[in-house]
Formats: structure tokens, C-alpha cells, sequence
């Protein structure tokens, strides 16, 4: 754990981009009308280049139907694809309701954007625990900064995948969990009859605008109405083996590449402590051509049996002195192994983590988000209102706030039209029409949409 810190504190560029990253996309996943139109804005009142200064300098194009200029068309138009999906009513919020009511799905809800930040934590987490075990081996012969940062980037990608994948499973367990209950209604309906062939869908495609068509249908037949199921409506498990599969092959590769990297590393630590004692390793030169009458010559005549009797007196006999080194490897041989069996235990306690972690989010594959075709779009429209008067007040507001920019937005570009075309000059009804644009608001462009 501590090599994974350090490893991740070495790289703390590489680790706030990815928490950065993460944050922004769980942002963007669960505000993406709001990015959208935000985004709409930005690129309309971009200086220079933005859509307001292209479109202000055709002042020539001109619809003679309604009497207004391509230039004014193409920018309501742009809101009014905003407008729309707010212009909802209280027959709105019914069809939305009556959808998922009949979809089985009322009650439920999207991710929340804590839980997908939650789920990229647990990404980045898994992506430089990955980028340290695959370090040494993702390009070989590199330089160990280019290994760290290749490693970085595979980790990252594998980490992802494997998001989508438990999402993408969890969905299916929940749609699979909608067919069974669709098989066991159409099976008690039936008194206990099995002919599955008989079991399908309306003719007529259902949607939220026509979801009270299929009223006198049964239940199970209503919601099946609703799903993308198979011609034969069995339950399939192909995206939930495919993810296990990948999970368990991730789990038990990064659990062996862990040994190996251990088994390296105790290698190498033992070769280096082997090194130190290495005779080649030696600053005295080599001890091997060191005689007794050079002992003797430096501490005198009886140095070399004075040292013989006290390494005597200390180890015993000549057997006593042969074992006592191999009592030494004998006790690093132990520690090797105590060592490797740790590293193993802690490395199985890991891969158990990591595939917990997966379950997890295919848990969260099934607790949050739809099965049905337009369910998401039915919950989206109602917001999470309870009541009608909610959920009309809501929209108001909404319908109101787009006008308003529009209209805005409107004004800035026939503003800037008519600076264009007093500075280059057109024909007097051009100017005209160009002038006498109080009748050309984004509320009049409604009307035009409305017919």
C-alpha cells in the first residue's frame, strides 16, 4: 500500500487530471441539457467567430412566407430545440406518469451524481493500482517514466471499460428482472399454461404520447409493450458472463502479475544483499590471496592459531563452523518465504476487493436508471414532481427562461445586422425590413412552430 502511495504522489499531475476528469464527466452525465445549452449560448456569443457574428453578416437571405430572415430563423430555431422539451402541459405529466406506471418502472431513478462520482473515485483508485502492478510490462525496453505513464494510460482505459461493462450489466439484470415478472403474470393469466409463442407485444408501437392506446391490454402485455425484448421474451445473460468473465480474468491477471513482481523483488533484494558480502564487491581487493605469513606479518608470528582458537572458542568445532552459514541461509530462505506467502495473502485480499468493487457497480446497475424504451425521456419529463401543480410550475419557469435568452440573443443579432448593413448599404426595403423588427420576436417564431 504504501509503494501504491507513493507511486500515486509521484504522479500527482496524472492523479488531479484524473479526479478533475472524473468529476466534469459525472457533471456532464447527469446535467447534460444543462452543458447543452450553456454550450449553445457560448458558441452564439463568442467573440469574432461566434454564431451571432457569422449569421449577422447574411442580410440578404430573406423567407418570404413568414417575412424574416434566415439568419433570425436559424437562431430561434436553435432555442426552440431547447424550448420544446420544456413546453410541457398537464397532460404531459400524465402520459410521463402512465408510461413508467405501466413500464414498471415508476419509482425508480437515474445514477445520482454522487454515486457516479463515487464510481470514478473508485476508478482512479483501481486505475493506479492497475498502473502500479503493469509498470514493468506494459512497454518493455522504454524508460521507466514512459513504462509509468504507458501504464497510466491502459489502466485508465481497462478502469473505464470496466465501468460501462458493470453498468451495462446491471441494466440487463433489471430488464431481465421485468421479463421474468412479464412470463410469471402471462403464466397466472393463463392458469398455468406454457405456450410462450403466444406471448408478444401489441402491433402498435407504443410511446409516451400514445401510452393510454394499449389501456384494455393486460399488464404483462403493456409492459412488454414497453421493453426491447427478444422474439421468444427469455431473459439473456450475455453482457452479465461476458463482464464476469472479464472481471474474473482481470482479477486473477493482476493477481499473478503482483506475484511475479514480488517474487522479483525478493529476488532482486536477496542478490543485493548477496552482492554486499561478494568478494568482487570487496574495497580490501581479494582476500583470497591473503596467506598466513602475511597474517603473521601483520600482527605477528602467533595471529593466525590465536585466531583459530577464537573462532574455536566462539563456533565449536570445524563441523560447528560449516553450519553456522547454513543456519544463516536457513533463516533467509524463511524470511523469503514469510515474505512471499504476506505478499500472496495480501495480493488474493485485493483481487477479492477489486471484484466486490465490480459487483458493486453492477449493483448500481440495477438500482438506478431503465429498462423501458422511453422511460428515461418519461422521468426526465416529469423531474421528480409528485404533483401537477409542481411540475407545472416548473416548466413555467423553464419555458420562461429559455424565451427570455432567445429573445435576447434575437436582439443582439438584428442589432448587430443593422450596424452590418448601414456600414455596407442595401436596397431601402432590405433596410427597411431590417429596421422594423419589433413583430420578429422569438414569442411570434412560437407561433409559427405551433401551426
Amino acid at each position: 500500500m504504501n509503494d501504491i502511495t507513493a507511486f500515486v504522489m509521484q504522479h500527482q499531475i496524472e492523479t488531479l487530471l484524473l479526479v478533475f476528469g472524473s468529476i466534469l464527466l459525472a457533471f456532464f452525465i447527469t446535467h447534460w441539457q444543462e452543458v447543452k445549452f450553456w454550450w449553445l449560448n457560448f458558441s452564439y456569443n463568442f467573440p469574432f467567430i461566434g454564431k451571432i457574428s457569422r449569421l449577422s453578416k447574411d442580410i440578404e437571405g430573406f423567407d418570404e412566407n413568414h417575412k424574416w430572415f434566415y439568419s433570425e430563423e436559424r437562431l430561434c430555431r436553435d432555442y426552440y430545440n431547447f424550448y420544446e422539451k420544456v413546453d410541457k402541459d398537464s397532460e404531459s405529466f400524465d402520459e410521463a406518469k402512465a408510461y413508467l406506471h405501466a413500464a414498471g418502472e415508476l419509482g425508480r431513478k437515474p445514477t445520482p451524481t454522487f454515486i457516479w462520482i463515487m464510481i470514478f473515485a473508485l476508478v482512479i483508485v483501481e486505475a493506479f493500482g492497475f498502473a502500479y502492478v503493469l509498470a514493468g510490462f506494459t512497454i518493455p525496453g522504454a524508460s521507466e517514466a514512459t513504462q509509468q505513464k504507458g501504464a497510466i494510460g491502459v489502466a485508465t482505459m481497462l478502469a473505464i471499460l470496466l465501468v460501462w461493462l458493470t453498468h451495462m450489466t446491471g441494466q440487463e439484470l433489471h430488464k431481465n428482472t421485468l421479463i421474468k415478472k412479464i412470463r410469471r403474470w402471462y403464466k397466472n393469466d393463463n392458469a398455468g399454461g406454457t405456450n410462450w409463442r403466444d406471448l408478444k407485444p401489441d402491433e402498435q408501437l407504443i410511446s409516451i404520447d400514445n401510452t393510454f392506446d394499449d389501456e384494455k391490454s393486460p399488464n404483462y402485455i403493456r409492459m412488454l409493450n414497453r421493453l426491447d425484448a427478444n422474439d421468444k421474451v427469455k431473459t439473456t445473460y450475455t453482457k452479465t458472463l461476458l463482464t464476469l468473465i472479464f472481471i474474473f480474468a482481470v482479477a486473477i491477471g493482476a493477481t499473478y502479475i503482483r506475484h511475479q513482481v514480488l517474487t522479483q523483488e525478493i529476488a532482486s533484494s536477496h542478490e543485493s544483499a548477496m552482492n554486499i558480502f561478494n568478494d568482487d564487491a570487496s574495497p580490501f581487493g581479494n582476500t583470497d590471496s591473503a596467506t598466513d605469513e602475511d597474517i603473521g606479518a601483520l600482527f605477528g608470528d602467533g595471529a593466525t592459531d590465536d585466531a583459530g582458537d577464537d573462532l574455536s572458542a566462539l563456533f565449536g568445532g570445524g563441523d560447528e563452523k560449516a553450519a553456522a552459514p547454513a543456519s544463516a541461509a536457513s533463516g533467509e530462505s524463511v524470511e523469503d518465504s514469510t515474505n512471499r506467502k504476506g505478499g500472496d495473502a495480501t495480493f488474493i485480499i485485493l483481487g477479492l476487493m477489486f471484484v466486490f468493487i465490480q459487483i458493486l457497480g453492477i449493483f448500481f446497475g440495477m438500482h438506478w436508471d431503465f429498462a423501458g424504451r422511453e422511460s428515461k425521456e418519461a422521468y426526465t419529463c416529469l423531474r421528480g414532481f409528485s404533483t401537477k401543480k409542481a411540475f407545472l410550475a416548473y416548466y413555467e419557469k423553464a419555458k420562461t427562461h429559455i424565451a427570455r435568452v432567445a429573445q435576447r440573443q434575437l436582439q443582439k443579432l438584428q442589432h448587430k445586422m443593422n450596424i452590418i448593413n448601414d456600414n455596407t448599404g442595401t436596397d431601402a426595403e432590405t433596410t427597411a425590413i431590417l429596421r422594423n423588427n419589433k413583430d420578429r420576436t422569438f414569442k411570434q417564431y412560437l407561433t409559427f412552430e405551433d401551426k
